[in-house]
């Protein structure tokens, strides 16, 4: 076991000075729209001139510092690129030593969660700090051990994905039969 600090950087986000310029940025409600399977509209601004300012690159993952749970995200395509605002954290996993999708099944996990949860400080919209990030312990077995778990995470991520789907389609489908059927007696009273 290693402390995320030995196996990964941890990066604070950034203020967001919205407007006019060309780069982008993740902000909370992107990472939130994500996981609840919206697409998230990135805000774009000034490029920040600080050199802790990362752009996201693949396997990074996404970390909430604010909110009732700690919501993580591995990198989309299409933030790719952009940076990470003030209520994020940015992890980059050192690849030799992590698996970013075990590490960010890890990071789901209800035990993890609880450990998030109770180093969040303040009051309302408490807030992890990074030093609890820093020393969270990370269990690390063989790498092929962390694909294997890594690849059955995204197995049930895509599986949720399809079932919440389904449920969508087969909800527009009850409500298109209802539609039909009201239509129909409505036709029959009429003629």
């Amino acid at each position: 076991m290693l402390e995320l600090r030995e196996i990964s950087g941890i990066y604070s986000g950034l203020a967001v000075q919205e407007g006019g310029g060309s780069a982008r940025f993740v902000r909370l409600s992107d990472l939130s729209d994500l996981r609840s399977g919206r697409a998230p509209k990135l805000a774009t601004g000034e490029p920040p001139a600080v050199a802790r300012a990362l752009p996201i690159e693949e396997g990074d993952l996404i970390v909430a510092a604010r909110g009732a749970a700690t919501d993580v995200c591995l990198a989309a395509h299409s933030w790719l690129g952009a940076f990470i605002s003030l209520d994020l954290y940015l992890v980059r996993p050192n690849s030799s030593k992590v698996d970013s999708g075990y590490l960010a099944a890890f990071f789901d996990l209800p035990a993890t969660q609880t450990v998030f949860s109770g180093n969040k400080q303040g009051s309302g919209l408490a807030r992890l700090p990074k030093d609890a990030l820093d020393k969270l312990v990370v269990p690390l077995p063989p790498m092929a051990t962390q694909r294997l778990i890594a690849d059955l995470a995204r197995s049930l991520r895509d599986e949720a994905e399809l079932l919440q789907r389904l449920a969508a389609l087969n909800s527009t489908l009850g409500r298109e039969a209802l539609a039909r059927a009201f239509r129909a007696a409505t036709t029959c009273q009429n003629s």
